[in-house]
């Protein structure tokens, strides 16, 4: 099936409905940070015929022409094969046309719903996850624009942060975000693939990105204060990432391949 996006009632439609299944499912939750079985209690059976109904009703939506095909049902390992699949659709777009349609990306959240949403397996189930919030601090935790994001700007490195399951937040990608002058150094998400992404398990290695009081030697935080660093004195936008790696301090030995 082509992509299709909300019209201004659509998006209305379902801003309402997943407001609805949150505050069904906040009844259940005692600590939100672990809400246990209280997502699947909260999604009841009446809301999953909602959810249904609004993927079925094209009145509410309208076709984007120059997409190519998507498919929904497909099975995808991690988010960054869900983000593959909809980038490659997208691809007759240019980025500022699309990257702040909240219509677009709503409506692809409800259309992966089924992939993104699993409530004996997810944890969070926040609005912003599903419904795109612009503020700067959420916009990237939307669970298909922010992986797409990844994707389209650093292509096969993006991987290092969408590797995680489709339903799940990428801690990697939280941090990085955050820090202004990285997110525009494209080759800063491949020095992070060389240095920390495990291809036998197709993960970031353990605890490289968890944030912690005390920093660990070698750790994306200590990346981070590196490259901050090496671009007050040396000029990193015409090195590549083996040249970065190359002058990281012996901390970083450990992850050098």
């Amino acid at each position: 099936m082509k992509i299709r996006k909300f019209t201004e009632e659509g998006h209305k439609k379902w801003v309402e409905l997943y407001n609805e299944i949150f505050l069904s499912i906040n009844k259940f939750v005692s600590n939100p940070r672990a809400p246990g079985d209280a997502i699947k209690k909260g999604f009841t059976k009446e809301l999953k015929k909602k959810i249904e109904y609004l993927k079925s009703n094209k009145e509410l939506t309208e076709e984007l022409e120059e997409s190519g095909n998507i498919e929904p049902n497909k099975e995808f390992k991690n988010s960054y094969e869900l983000a593959v699949h909809i980038d490659t659709a997208l691809k007759n777009y240019k980025y500022y046309e699309i990257t702040n349609d909240n219509k677009l990306w709503d409506w692809l959240a409800l259309i992966f719903f089924d992939k993104i949403f699993v409530p004996e397996k997810m944890r969070g189930y926040f609005n912003y996850r599903y419904v795109l919030d612009f503020d700067w601090r959420f916009s990237m935790r939307h669970l298909i624009r922010g992986p797409w994001w990844a994707v389209n700007r650093y292509g096969e490195s993006g991987k290092i942060f969408t590797y995680t399951s489709t339903y799940q937040q990428n801690d990697a990608l939280e941090q990085f975000i955050k820090v202004n002058h990285m997110r525009e150094m494209v080759v800063v998400p491949d020095i992070a693939m060389k240095l920390y992404f495990n291809k036998k398990e197709n993960r970031a290695i353990q605890g490289v990105f968890k944030v912690q009081k005390k920093i660990k030697p070698g750790s994306f935080a200590r990346l981070k204060d590196k490259i901050s660093h090496f671009s007050k004195v040396m000029n990193l936008w015409e090195m590549n990432s083996d040249e970065i790696i190359k002058i990281l301090p012996p901390e970083f030995d450990q992850f050098k391949k």
